[in-house]
């Protein structure tokens, strides 16, 4: 029998961050007014307080230092693919969705969405790779420009579990999370899976799956679009479109399930699945709001202390989940003030918002809401309002 590893609890708050200091400057500074094109993912160093910023429009990632001062980190600011092996800033990425920053080891991780990839730069030399995925059939050229549209999601395919992950088939992958121990969690979007890629040297089980050294796995989600499973293992449930990916310090999985409306989470240990909060459009079935790519809660993240933070797009509002289950508002703006979307926590506990509208991020500090960087004019935030329309999960 092969041996192999079971992957049980995993302490995000002990894990030591030097590596993260030593990350390369990218060079170029830029006000801290630089508009950004169309803001995307989030991703934040939790050692340095950096924060990386995905530009869809631009297929640019920026990094901000702790203090607001912008830097192009990768990307020609030319959307495509023209391989691996450049130098972030001197390589094409084609509308990147979502980021994230190992704190272990110093990788950012990228969902090349359009490229049908994840992709990774390393810390020390500052060079792109492709770890999953080997592109689509389809000519890029016959793609969309937005990934949001049927001809996009068309495009996509799925192949390659238990294969390896530069090996494997996606469509419009807009979701990624690194974990501490070398496991990449994948949202498969347009597959309506997540996956993971264990990128150790050792079989390993996790959420009910084992996978091989380099190789990948489905561990949520049947391929089929729809809302089911709650209560049961994850690999027999239904998802609609699930993008954004977060790690918790157990090592269960929080999964933005985009068209169910709801956010969702995987146990580590046992593979079982349930919603933990519920958004304002919940009603709205799968099918219909593929459709319209209508969502509402679209970012999540965690803090320090394990309570979840997420947005609501529709109900213009930012909550906070605690760890005993309350849910409630506690920032909230008019519509079209704000159109709240990814969200990060920095080890102080100071929270980070896209604000897709006026494509910014938000800093919020207790009380006290700024722009941190990008846009135009700040709207007004109302903090600890719309309790009443709060959907608790028990």
């Amino acid at each position: 029998m092969i041996p192999r590893f079971v992957l049980t609890s995993v302490l995000l708050l002990t894990i030591p961050l030097a590596v993260t200091a030593a990350l390369p400057q990218a060079t170029g500074q830029l006000p801290a007014t630089t508009p950004v094109n169309k803001i995307a993912g989030l991703a934040i160093d939790l050692h340095s307080g950096a924060l990386y910023i995905a530009d869809k429009g631009k297929s640019v990632i920026y990094r901000v230092a702790k203090g607001g001062v912008i830097t192009p980190f990768a990307g020609n600011g030319l959307s495509g693919f023209d391989g691996d092996g450049k130098s972030a800033l001197d390589t094409q990425f084609n509308h990147p969705l979502a980021i994230s920053l190992d704190q272990r080891t110093g990788e950012l991780f990228i969902a090349d969405t359009k490229n049908y990839r994840i992709r990774a730069i390393s810390p020390k030399n500052l060079k792109v790779s492709t770890v999953a995925g080997i592109g689509t059939r389809t000519s890029s050229s016959r793609i969309p420009y937005d990934s949001h549209t049927p001809g996009a999601l068309a495009a996509g395919h799925i192949a390659g579990d238990g294969g390896p992950a530069t090996e494997a088939e996606f469509n419009l992958p807009s979701g990624v999370c690194a974990d501490p121990i070398g496991i990449l969690f994948i949202a498969d979007s347009g597959n309506h899976r997540v996956r993971a890629v264990n990128r150790g040297t050792s079989p390993v089980y996790l959420m009910g799956v084992e996978i091989g050294p380099g190789n990948i796995e489905t561990i949520a989600g049947t391929g089929t679009l729809g809302f089911s499973g709650d209560g049961g293992k994850a690999t027999h449930a239904q998802l609609a479109f699930p993008t954004e990916l977060r790690v918790d310090a157990s090592g269960s999985l929080l999964i933005v399930d985009s068209f169910n409306q709801r956010l969702r989470k995987i146990d580590r240990q046992s593979g079982i699945i349930r919603t933990v909060a519920a958004g304002e459009i919940s009603e709205v079935p799968p099918e219909r709001a593929l459709e319209h790519w209508a969502t509402s809660v679209v970012g999540a993240s965690v803090t320090m202390n394990q309570e979840i933070i997420y947005t609501d797009r529709v109900n213009h509002s930012v909550h906070r989940l605690s760890r005993g289950g309350e849910n409630r508002v506690i920032y909230s703006a008019q519509p079209h003030e704000y159109e709240f979307g990814s969200v990060e926590i920095d080890a102080q506990g100071e929270i980070y918002v896209a604000d897709v509208h006026w494509n910014r991020v938000l800093r919020i500090d207790g009380t006290t809401a700024s722009v941190y960087v990008g846009g135009t004019t700040p709207g007004t935030i109302r903090f600890g309002v719309n309790t009443s329309s709060v959907k608790r999960i028990e």
